[in-house]
């Protein structure tokens, strides 16, 4: 099976079985015949095939007359916010984000700096399936460029001025943060210096070489955990490598799901704005949120899951925030993506000015257990596995514009094909662990015996 996907989410893969060279030239040819040359900004992450996949997307774009910035390694949300303030047609992510040492993507950014919704894609990958690209005659062909030495500092400057930093300054925080050996690294030392917050940052060397699973999830923050204690810490960040999620661990050594992120930082940003606000979110993120958004009286909009459907539904509905339960945060008037580096100075500044440690504002949220499992399942398979459960759960509402999603009263259970991988994701909450986990047993015995067949 080759592992290699197309979508909303760009082209991913591992590198060898699925994500070849000549793929990565087609689709990188594709976007640039869609954008008709243009500036366009290129970016990456630390992964070791990184350097590969880019001098193949640069000789693609180069032939089509683009105009190349080299942003280097870069984080997704620096790169979402150079793309309009530097006045480019579109820019190219190169990085698998939450995924395995295999991965990689190259993921297409709008001039907005958002993700192509599902038009723009569509657009580009007829393009690519024709194999009809722009080529330039040797005395058109596009040229490198450096982008403004200062860019990295442009974008702190800018996230400085939405959050109250002399409030965390006052606070005096001590915070330990990994980077999972990502992105985020390039710019931690003045992230910090700019809140005034002492940092210590683990795995935030650029070798390429992922330290654990990237996903920011409660077992990815063990090594943060660990040392909490020692260094009297009062926040645990845990990045994945493109800084667009985030989970945290709190100053009691909590390793909080990642599903808490979003309503942690909801809280407080719906309290300090008072009226009936829309919160953008997926179908299969927790009901902890549902309860904050209904605490201030705010109204909640549920999409499908993805970047793309999350900020496109924000600009719809003129949302102030939107948010999954993968630790990703968006917030109004800020880049058209997730952001974790704004996701943490929001929670820095929610326990600075509510005077409260991050265990407190946790133990404020309402709580439920939830249970995420992954089944292998071939891609052209996964949607029949899927649909074929709903003779099983009769007695539910069930809703069916992400996959399928089962409600009971007491809880419910999601499921839907990756959009990334050749799996399905499904998740069970509850207010019942027991439940939970005995759900989430039973659907994925279910699953595994129609894919064995």
């Amino acid at each position: 099976m080759r592992s290699l996907k197309l979508g909303v989410a760009g082209m991913r893969g591992v590198i060898g079985s699925g994500l070849a060279p000549a793929r990565i030239i087609d689709f990188a040819s594709a976007f640039g015949t869609f954008l008709n040359g243009g500036s366009v900004i290129v970016a990456r992450d630390t992964r070791i095939s990184s350097d590969m996949v880019s001098h193949a997307v640069f000789s693609a774009l180069l032939s089509c007359g683009c105009q190349v910035y080299d942003a280097g390694i870069t984080s997704a949300p620096q790169l979402h916010f150079m793309v309009p303030h530097l006045k480019a047609d579109g820019a190219l992510l190169l990085g698998a984000g939450h995924q395995g040492a295999g991965w990689n993507a190259i993921i297409p950014l709008a001039a907005n700096g958002a993700y192509f919704n599902s038009i723009q894609i569509q657009e580009m990958l007829d393009i690519y399936h024709s194999h009809r690209y722009q080529a330039m005659n040797w005395d058109k062909i596009g040229k490198v460029h450096s982008i403004p030495p200062d860019s990295g500092d442009q974008y702190l400057d800018a996230l400085c001025s939405k959050v109250d930093v002399e409030a965390i300054r006052r606070a005096n925080f001590t915070v330990v943060a990994d980077f999972c050996n990502g992105t985020g690294s390039v710019i931690a030392e003045k992230f910090a210096s700019r809140l005034g917050i002492k940092m210590i940052a683990i795995n935030n060397l650029l070798s390429g070489i992922l330290p654990h699973e990237p996903e920011p999830r409660p077992r990815s923050g063990f090594q943060v955990q660990s040392i909490m204690a020692p260094l009297k810490a009062d926040c645990g960040l845990v990045f994945n490598t493109d800084m667009s999620r985030l989970a945290v661990v709190t100053d009691t050594g909590e390793t909080l799901s990642e599903e808490y992120t979003f309503p942690l930082i909801a809280d407080y940003v719906l309290s300090k704005n008072p009226g009936c606000h829309t919160v953008v979110t997926n179908l299969c993120s927790t009901r902890t949120l549902d309860d904050i958004v209904a605490k201030y009286g705010c109204e909640l909009e549920k999409t499908r899951v993805g970047q793309a459907n999350m900020i496109d539904k924000m600009a719809e509905t003129g949302a102030i925030m939107a948010g999954e339960g993968s630790g990703s945060v968006s917030v109004k008037g800020w880049v058209n993506g997730f952001d974790g580096f704004m996701a943490a100075a929001m929670l820095l500044e929610s326990m600075a000015v509510r005077k409260m440690t991050v265990s407190g504002l946790a133990a404020a949220l309402p709580r439920y257990f939830i249970v995420k499992k992954v089944i292998n399942c071939p891609s052209s398979h996964a949607y029949a596995v899927i649909r074929s459960l709903k003779k099983h759960f009769f007695d539910a509402k069930i809703n069916e514009d992400d996959g399928l999603r089962f409600d009971w009263q007491d809880g419910w259970i999601s499921l839907r094909a990756a959009a990334t991988e050749p799996v399905i994701r499904m998740i069970a909450e509850y207010k019942n662990r027991e439940m939970a986990v005995d759900r989430a047993l039973y659907v994925r015995g279910l699953i595994e015996r129609l894919v064995a067949s």
